[in-house]
């Protein structure tokens, strides 16, 4: 049944007035005209709601009280969703977590780009960075604390989905401005890793992986020394301690400061930047963010 709001309110008015010339006046019509929507509405529901004497009296009918007691809500409802419509949209929020301290690497992607690549669909959308300490870096999405998640390691958890992106990194080994390999320059990463390198416990061993060189060998083989940080910064006072050194991506560079040195690996794989958003997540801007970062075209940040 389709039902004509409009007359539904001239009705609710007529119901209040008790009188088609009083309901007319305050409707800004003819009291035929009037009559005539109620007519419609009465066609349009299948029963009668009114009753009208020749003086214009109106006597409603049991139906007619009946819808008029119903009705009040629904027009309520009506104007609510016509004022929701009319309002000026509120800006769509997407939080793109990031490991905690990595906005100068994440600085290396054109954001800009990739935010005006979501609004050409979604123009309310505003993208927020979000720090990720390194021990949230797998719960952060299954636990809704960001709504992608920008990493340099796929997410091993049910509840993610990871998508490898065609940008790549260099790697790079980072040790203290005193340690013996401060003057290196390059060197070979097999060389490297006979150094004591950082690790830590808390943080997934595919995330790690990368910055102990677990592809070029095994944990058993390596010498790791257990350290405690959330964020790059804290990784990088435990490298000036000088106990440990670490590989990393090129692009941590500007942060290393005269207290750190980097040494170029040669033979060490690329890192692969990967982007990661909920399996369950299924609404079209999160999946407009991932495929504006899969877009970004085939690159290497040296």
């Amino acid at each position: 049944m389709d039902l004509d709001l409009g007359l539904v309110a001239n009705f609710l008015v007529l119901v209040e007035e008790m009188h088609y010339g009083r309901a007319a006046v305050r409707l800004h019509m003819s009291s035929s005209a009037l009559t005539k929507r109620v007519q419609r509405l009465e066609r349009q529901l299948g029963v009668p709601l009114v009753e009208r004497d020749s003086t214009g009296v109106l006597a409603v009918t049991s139906a007619g009280r009946r819808f008029a007691i119903a009705a009040e809500p629904l027009m309520a409802q009506a104007v609510a969703a016509r004022e929701s419509a009319r309002a000026a949209p509120a800006r769509y929020t997407l939080r793109v977590g990031m490991p905690a301290g990595g906005g100068a690497i994440l600085g290396q992607f054109d954001m800009t780009r990739i935010a005006r690549h979501v609004r050409r669909s979604f123009p309310e959308t505003r993208l927020v960075l979000q720090d990720v300490p390194f021990s949230e870096l797998t719960r952060c999405l299954p636990e809704h604390g960001v709504d992608v998640l920008w990493n340099i390691a796929p997410i091993h958890h049910p509840a993610v989905e990871s998508f490898p992106l065609t940008i790549t990194s260099a790697r790079i080994g980072v040790v203290a401005a005193r340690h013996p390999l401060a003057d290196a320059g390059t060197m070979k990463v097999e060389d490297f890793i006979e150094q004591p390198m950082l690790y830590i416990p808390a943080v997934a061993e595919e995330w790690m992986n990368q910055f102990w060189l677990a592809d070029v060998r095994s944990r058993r083989e390596a010498r790791l020394v257990e350290v405690e940080s959330e964020d790059v910064i804290g990784v990088l006072r435990r490298i000036v301690e000088g106990k440990a050194v670490i590989a990393a991506v090129a692009h941590i560079a500007p942060l290393l400061g005269s207290s750190l040195r980097s040494v170029t690996l040669t033979g060490a794989a690329p890192l692969v930047y990967y982007v990661a958003c909920r399996r369950t997540d299924r609404r079209a801007a999160v999946h407009a963010l991932v495929e504006a970062f899969q877009a970004v075209g085939p690159r290497r940040l040296l």
